[in-house]
């Protein structure tokens, strides 16, 4: 589990964007946040975007072009568009001195699209690792690969959600009418098990509103899919987590 951590880590250093009662009414809300969803319609209609697309099916690349990394980036880093129009980003991993080369990474997504896909080769450019992410949650399964490109074990990472992200989206779409997949409109997803509150799965969903500076946020219930809580906070409220806030709330 130590590695998977490892991951968690990193994949959150890189996301490129940045848990109140049951939800009775939305329409305030929907009233704020009407103006961003109807730019973001206009935007969506000039430009063709494959927002879902979840790398499910996605086959990775078994070795990493090491030769092109270091003609291209600066010394650290190369950022480029490939061929399908996926944002690339490339990094060297380094060990303990600045000189140690352990291997590298790699980043994935569409533009405004809440999906990445990592990658993890060795120094000498083999396929190590892969798993994918929605916002800073690495969900699916964690595969781990030998120097032939052979998957040799996968690890489940949503086995503690019975409620999936799959069916969050959904919720959000339908109950809601928020494409939470798209960035523009979501602009974090967290979630968390709270073994302080008999091993709680949740999630956290926060929406960007008028004025500038809040979040509408979403509770809910990563088993049942229910909505536990919903409040506004300021981006910048850390008194308490939403997940805090939330457990608070159960005790007023």
């Amino acid at each position: 589990m130590g590695y998977i951590k490892k991951l968690y880590i990193i994949i959150f250093t890189f996301i490129f964007f940045g848990f109140i009662g049951c939800v009775q009414n939305n329409s305030k809300y929907n009233k704020k946040i009407s103006f961003i969803k109807q730019i973001n319609t206009i935007e969506m209609e000039n430009q063709k975007y494959n927002l879902h697309y979840n790398f499910k099916d996605y086959i990775p690349h078994k070795n990493f072009n090491t030769k092109e990394f270091y003609a291209k980036s600066d010394g650290y880093k190369y950022q480029f568009i490939d061929d399908d129009g996926m944002k690339v980003e490339q990094t060297l991993n380094i060990g303990f001195s600045p000189e140690e080369v352990v291997g590298y990474f790699e980043y994935r997504r569409f533009p405004f699209s809440a999906y990445r896909f990592y990658s993890e080769y060795d120094a000498n450019g083999n396929l190590t690792l892969t798993a994918t992410a929605f916002f800073g949650i690495t969900s699916g399964f964690a595969c781990y690969y030998n120097k032939s490109g052979e998957v040799i074990k996968k690890e489940n990472l949503d086995v503690q959600f019975k409620f999936s992200i799959d069916d969050l989206i959904a919720k959000m779409k339908n109950e809601y009418d928020l494409d939470v997949v798209d960035i523009r409109i979501c602009v974090d997803i967290e979630r968390g098990v709270y073994k302080n509150h008999k091993n709680k799965p949740l999630y956290g969903v926060y929406l960007p509103i008028i004025p500038v500076g809040q979040r509408f946020c979403y509770v809910i219930d990563g088993d049942t899919g229910e909505t536990l809580y919903s409040t506004t906070r300021f981006i910048f409220d850390n008194k308490f987590s939403l997940a805090d806030e939330y457990f608070n709330s159960l005790n007023n």
